[in-house]
Formats: structure tokens, sequence, C-alpha cells
């Protein structure tokens, strides 16, 4: 594609260009310098690690033939630049890779009807939940977010929960090639701070809920700004769907165009808070059931019954918002709603069976709201006791750290805390800041940082009746130290750990029976 096709419709200075703009030719793009190619534009994207600018020589020996930047200093120097390449300086380079990247692909996300899902927790549930109704109801959907990303014909590792612009513009690009006609795509703060979703326009955009999470550095500055970037996705749908219940959800949709719907578990006017009654679908007679060893949810809505195979009323609210998605769309919520009768997501309350005497969950908690969500519903279910292993995450806002033990030592009845992905932490120093705020509850816990090992003492303590929760990295197969993921999976390790302690067991046993013999 030629440069000057490219920026035809972003404003941006040329700096330096090798021959006439409009004849040179770009045959890729990318943000990374080790992926650059022969005549590609390598687009200098200023991260809190790493910053794009620093690897332009790096970029241009691998072939790039134009560069794209948003300043002339790096590091208190003037940036160098070879003479057979173009340069660009634009006045941020994640807006103008937004408007590139639609371009590349020729705008794909004006063929499809794109749905928007944000919210501190809920986004991955309900974004699978309407994928799930749409396919069942023979609409081919697509999916971008944290657990995978499924393109039509093709599933691809996730990496972000909303990728840079180039990679969602080439998603939709492959969507729109396998045939899909929607698309479901969970959009974070940061995403919308950095401008990965400039230019899409949303045909339907959810807010699940608010709450104190993503503030430290590389993240958000404060709560406001964190609130404020959520409520950007409203300025870019046709239709809004908000959950009523929660405090934030009038900010969300102040002065917003979109026509709003909403969803409810209180028998309350919607036209109170700016919702007309006819667009708020109520959750009614909710009831919490442990039927054949596993937790199920049922509630009532506009008259008609719907089973959950997810526990917990959080997972009501988010199959309310999956409806309502449904409904806005044209379709029956009753035929689309049978599918949450076996619906199960990924690192979200997912049952792991761990043997007869164990009901076991793996859940992506990673911080006190949510866990504490998690472990106050699994109290509605009235096990004996409650066993929970997590850890937290290293180089993320320390405060959630002491808040999550706090948490765990009021609502489980034995906290295991162990390592999580400490990537360039020390995992002790991590444990450490947890246990400071155990300790300021009378709960009971063991500190052991190898994770397998954990998990393997969880179940071993765990007797019937018991409800085992592992928290903290849910979907995730790895465990991320010092910049290398190695694998590693909770679903693994609990199954592992079933059958070393079924050996031990029996060795016991034949040992006690030697012992008797003799």
């Amino acid at each position: 594609m030629k440069l000057s096709v490219l920026f035809k419709r972003i404003q941006h200075a040329v700096i330096q260009m090798p021959e006439l703009e409009e004849e040179m030719e770009i045959r890729g793009i990318t943000c990374n310098s080790q992926k650059a190619e022969e005549d590609s534009l390598f687009v200098c994207i200023q991260g809190s690690r790493a910053d794009g600018h620093d690897y332009i020589e790096e970029a241009c020996n691998l072939g790039a033939s134009c560069i794209l930047i948003e300043k002339l200093v790096s590091g208190g120097r003037m940036l160098k630049f070879p003479e057979n390449v173009a340069v660009v300086l634009v006045k941020d380079t994640r807006e103008a890779l937004a408007g590139i990247s639609r371009i590349w692909f020729g705008s794909p996300a004006d063929k499809l009807k794109v749905i928007g899902v944000t919210g501190t927790k809920g986004k991955s549930t309900v974004a699978v939940m309407i994928r799930e109704m749409l396919e069942s109801l023979g609409q081919k959907c697509g999916l971008i977010g944290t657990i995978g990303h499924n393109l039509g014909n093709e599933v691809v590792t996730s990496q972000n929960t909303t990728p840079d612009a180039f990679t969602i513009q080439s998603y939709f690009a492959k969507m729109v090639e396998a045939g899909c006609h929607y698309a479901v795509m969970e959009v974070s703060s940061q995403g919308i701070k950095q401008h990965r979703i400039d230019g899409i326009w949303f045909e339907i955009a959810v807010f699940t809920n608010f709450g104190e999470d993503h503030i430290g550095p590389g993240e958000h500055a404060s709560l406001g700004e964190y609130r404020y970037y959520k409520s950007c996705l409203f300025e870019q749908c046709r239709i809004g769907i908000g959950n009523l219940d929660d405090a934030q959800c009038s900010y969300m949709f102040q002065r917003k165009c979109c026509t709003k719907y909403g969803f409810t578990c209180r028998e309350e006017e919607g036209q109170e808070r700016g919702f007309r009654n006819s667009h708020v679908l109520t959750a009614e007679k909710i009831s919490f059931l442990m039927e054949g060893g596993e937790l199920k949810t049922v509630f009532y809505a506009d008259d008609r019954k719907y089973e959950l195979a997810l526990p917990g009323k959080f997972n009501v609210y988010n199959a309310l918002a999956a409806l309502q998605t449904v409904s806005c769309l044209g379709f029956e919520r009753e035929e689309a709603g049978d599918v949450l009768k076996h619906l199960v997501v990924r690192g979200r309350m997912e049952r792991v069976d761990a043997g007869e005497n164990i009901l076991c969950y793996i859940d992506y908690a990673h911080n006190a709201m949510s866990l504490a969500k998690v472990l106050k519903m699994l109290r509605i279910y009235e096990p004996e006791r409650i066993l929970l292993v997590f850890g937290c995450g290293g180089n993320r806002a320390g405060s959630r750290r002491s808040g999550m033990g706090r948490v765990a030592g009021e609502l489980a009845n034995l906290t295991i805390i162990t390592s999580d992905n400490p990537r360039w932490e020390e995992p002790a120093k991590i444990m450490a800041d947890v246990e400071e705020g155990i300790k300021e509850t009378s709960g009971a816990y063991r500190m052991i940082q190898d994770r397998e090992e954990a998990v393997f003492f969880a179940v071993e303590m765990a007797r019937q009746g018991d409800i085992l929760l592992i928290a903290g990295k849910g979907h995730e197969n790895y465990q991320e130290i010092q910049g290398v993921r190695y694998p590693m999976d909770d679903r693994e390790l609990v199954r592992k750990a079933v059958r070393l302690a079924a050996q031990k067991r029996q060795k016991k046993e034949q040992t006690e029976c030697t012992q008797t013999l003799l």
C-alpha cells in the first residue's frame, strides 16, 4: 500500500523522505522492532517498560523503510535516522496506528456488528456468554478477549484483554473472511486510553460493574481516570447496556447519546435512573442450589426460568447482560438462554474434577473485590469449610496484596498463600505483603511458595463437604518469572495433586495392612 494512502486522513509531518511520498510502497506494519521486514513501517510506541524510539536502528537494519515517531528527542538525545528511510512525525503514534490499521485492512469492523463489553469484573464471562448465545442461534460470531481470541476459523492465544489497534483490525479482517456477522470483544480501560479501539463503531456496548483496580504505574493514575476511560466506550456505540445496580452506572451513561438499556436484580423503577422500564431486564426468584455435587443458580426474568451452570449472583448479572444484548440484537432471550444450562467459562468459576470428596473451582479473582465476591458467594452454598489457594501478581499495585489477605482471612477457613505471576519481583516479598493483611484477621493460613506444592497441600487437607478455591490465575496456563513464561496450569496441578494424594493414601493403607498382618 502507498505511504500516501496510509496517511491520507492522519495529521502528520514528513521529517525525512528519500523519495516522493506517493511513490513509497509499504508492505508491512509493526510495533515490534524485531519483526520489522523489508519495506515495512515501524511504529514507535512508548510503553511503561520500553520505548520504541530506542529501537529505530534495529528496525532499520531489518529492512524498515519508514519510521513513525511522536518525538524527535528521546533519552536526552536527538533521534538519528538512516538516510534511506522515510520519517513521519505525529502527535500520538498509538492514535495514528489505529487510523493506519483501519486503512490497511479496509475497515473490517464496518462489515461486522461489534459488541464491546467493559467493566472491572465479568467482561470475559459476559463476552463468552454473548458469543455462545449467538452461535446457538446460528449466527457466526468472533471473540476478542482475555481467555483467547476466536476468529471464526482460528483460535489465537491471548496476551492482552484488548490487543493493540493493528492486531484488533487484523482479527476483524479474519472474522470477516471466515464469514462472521458479529464480533464481541472485551474492552479494557487501558485499551481505550491507548487508542486501541479508535474508529470502531460498536453496535452495542455493555457495562458490567465498577471497582477499584488497575491503579498504579503503567496503568491508571487514579480511580477517577480509570472510571473516565471506561465511560468513553459509550460515546462510540448505538446501544448502551448497563448494570443498574452498580453505583457508577449513571456516570457511565451521563451525557451519552446512545439508546440506553439496563439490567437489575432489584425490583425498582428504571425511570428513576434514566432508563425506560421497557428497557430494563429484571432477575427475580434467584435460587442457589447444590445438585449432584455441583453448584448451580436459577432465576426468572420476564416470567421465564433460566438455569445457570455457573454459581453465584454475580453470574446472574453476567447472564442478564448477555440476555439483554441478544435481545437488543433482535433475538429471543428464552431461546438464547438455553445455552446457560451447560455453559462453562475457562478460569471463571470453572469446576475441576478433583474426586468425590472435593468440590474444586478455579477462578481468575485477583483483587480484593473479586475475591470477596467469590468467597461470599461460596458461603451461600453452606460448605463445611472453604479452602483457598492464591497469590498476587508482581509489578502491580501493591495495595491489592494486603487487601486480598484481609479478605481471605475473614472469609476462608484455611488460606494457603503461594506464588502467582511474580514477574520481576521476588515471590517471598509479594507473599509477605499478603501476609500483612491476613495477620489483621484471625484466619488460619500457611505460606507455601511453590504453587504446585501449595495445591497438593490443599487437596490433601480437603474433606468431604469442603469447597476448594484456586484463585488468581484462572484461564492462564503459565507462570511468569523474570520475563519468562513457564508452563503451569492450575487444572493440571489439581489433577496431579489428586493422583498423588490417592497414591499416598493407598501406600499408607498398604503399610498399615502389612503392619497389622505382622
